[in-house]
């Protein structure tokens, strides 16, 4: 079964949130670390999940 909600905060070469809602997902990129997370945090708390934090491992 498909993720419903979430949210992931991705560090790579720069960061990535990608937030899953009713299952479709959406990514977006930020050059800022403080951005991200702020971005990622905000849709959390509207959805009602935790930030899942990764590393890009490519």
């Amino acid at each position: 079964m498909a993720k419903l909600h979430g949210v992931e905060l991705v560090k790579g070469q720069k960061w990535t949130v990608r937030v899953t809602a009713y299952g479709t997902t959406l990514t977006f990129p930020f050059e800022a670390e403080q951005y991200a997370r702020s971005y990622a945090d905000g849709q959390a708390f509207r959805l009602g999940v935790e930030v899942v934090e990764l590393k890009d491992c490519a």
